[in-house]
């Protein structure tokens, strides 16, 4: 592994003194953030203001015309432009193997797919798997199977029907009649003689076009819905009856039809496999494991990736297993389901519980209990984290948070982060080069700044710190945080580490 290339277009090098990190980090004055402060401190010289990435290149916003990223829009996802950046500034070469530890729609997976680099991914949720495998057997489809099946659907109005097999978050998501004919061309589909392949890529399709014909749209933490759903209208009522307000208004622009919908992703994948049919296979392996990161990642080999990209949820509420209920409920997962995914997730929502007598049960299991002590020690002695955890409780106390949960997702988020950073350090060959997307959030007016604390972990657990690249455009605050305690605008990072190489002769430096 050579050295790390400076960004192209550097903008603004942090020079902030400690009387203005003190002004951005005291919203009220009322709580400890001298170990925030001294954090920035001792990272400023490696926070980097750039114009090289922008929020279209850490977002889905990049993939949404890219041949075959752009079959489901998974936006918690990052740009393959991202992946194709930083494995040039890794220099990681055909043969070499990466990992995506929260691999998503399989970005990463399939841009090291397009280069000849092996690559390892992992993730929790159902749909993840139903999407990277119709990405990876993309050669495997028969195209005339696939124009045959478009020509039936944009000919044909089925009559029949069974019901979506909804839960409880989404039902009315669909008008009866979407709702009837989405069920009857599934029947349609369900009846032919295919391939497993082929059936899963069509079970991709489906589910690519369920939020544009619903009275649903994913909204971060939760999903909107449309004003004229059953189950808007009904809610309002009961908010009326009770003396309050209805909620605000939402209507979708847009509801598409099922038939008109299905075309147009049938369309679009058809387009993208008859595009690259001729282009040359590169040799390597691609694999995506189902499971929580939590516990796959410290079963795998020690020292066999030669690079990490990737992104874990963030600390900011949003729950996957909500904005993605419609995927989750077609793919027949039931409310219990769904709920024990919460929970497997990283702690990202109010509602996940603590994993820290589980995680002490499995690494006893595995046999290393002596990891588990090292992390836990390690997240216990940094000042900053325990600073974090401190005035997040503190302001539960004081009534400033919406929601108490928020103490535990804050903890318990950290605290399994540090656990996937030692594991990530344990994994990475020397030499290899770690970049990692995440935001800082603000709960309380307490600013959490997630890419120094990481970076912190990461150093004590033996990771060199390189750079932190910092985006131009930076992340607002909600309206009752700012007019309650200022508005201060929050960094969107890319955080660059690197194992120390077994050869210092070829260590990468920072500048």
């Amino acid at each position: 592994m050579s050295q790390l290339p400076l960004p192209n277009f550097i903008e603004v090098a942090q020079t902030l003194e400690r009387d203005d990190l003190v002004r951005i980090y005291s919203s009220d004055g009322l709580t400890p953030i001298n170990e925030r402060v001294d954090l920035e401190l001792k990272y400023t010289d490696l926070l980097i203001t750039t114009a090289e990435f922008n929020r279209k290149l850490v977002s889905y916003q990049g993939n949404k015309r890219v041949t075959f990223h752009s079959w489901l829009k998974y936006k918690e996802g990052f740009s393959a432009e991202l992946v194709e950046n930083l494995l040039d500034k890794f220099r990681v070469a055909s043969g070499q193997t990466i990992l995506d530890p929260f691999a998503g729609s399989g970005t990463t997976l399939l841009v090291a797919q397009g280069r000849g680099v092996n690559a390892v991914g992992i993730d929790v949720l159902p749909i993840c798997h139903v999407v990277w495998n119709a990405k990876a057997q993309y050669r495997q489809f028969d195209v005339q199977t696939l124009h045959n099946i478009k020509e039936w659907v944009s000919s044909n109005s089925p009559k029949g029907g069974s019901s979506f097999p909804h839960i409880p978050i989404t039902a009315s998501a669909f008008s009866e009649e979407h709702e009837r004919k989405l069920m009857g061309y599934k029947e349609y589909v369900d009846g032919l003689d295919l391939d497993a392949a082929t059936r899963n890529l069509l079970q991709l399709v489906f589910m690519s076009i369920l939020e544009d014909i619903s009275f649903t749209r994913k909204d971060g933490q939760y999903l909107r819905w449309d004003t004229r759903s059953k189950k808007a209208q009904h809610r309002d009522r009961r908010r009326v009856e009770k003396g309050m307000n209805p909620y605000r208004k939402f209507t979708k622009s847009l509801i598409l039809d099922v038939e008109s919908a299905l075309v147009d992703a049938l369309d679009r994948i058809i387009r993208d496999i008859e595009q690259v049919k001729d282009a040359p296979v590169l040799d390597s392996k691609q694999q995506l494991i189902a499971g929580t990161v939590l516990e796959i990642l410290p079963k795998q080999p020690s020292e066999q990736f030669d690079a990490v990209i990737t992104s874990p949820p963030y600390c900011n509420r949003y729950d996957y297993t909500r904005t993605y209920a419609l995927e989750l409920a077609f793919l027949g997962l039931s409310h219990e389901d769904i709920v024990r995914l919460r929970q497997e997730q990283l702690s990202c929502t109010v509602e996940n519980r603590s994993k820290l007598d589980q995680l002490n049960a499995f690494y006893s299991e595995i046999g290393r209990e002596g990891d588990f002590s090292e992390i836990t020690h390690v997240i216990d002695q940094n000042k900053a984290l325990q600073e974090v955890f401190s005035v997040i409780e503190s302001r539960a106390e004081r009534g400033d948070l919406n929601n108490k949960g928020v103490v535990q997702m804050v903890r318990g988020y950290f605290t399994e982060l540090a656990f996937v950073i030692y594991e990530l350090f344990r994994t990475a060959k020397p030499g290899a080069s770690i970049a990692i997307v995440n935001d800082n959030v603000r709960y309380g007016g307490e600013i959490i700044p997630v890419d120094l604390i990481m970076t912190d972990l990461a150093s004590a657990f033996g990771f060199n710190p390189i750079i932190i690249y910092s985006l131009q455009q930076r992340k607002g605050n909600s309206s009752q945080q700012m007019g309650k305690y200022g508005r201060e605008a929050l960094r969107k990072s890319i955080t660059i580490w690197k194992k120390p190489d077994s050869n210092p002769e070829h260590s990468m430096e920072a500048n």
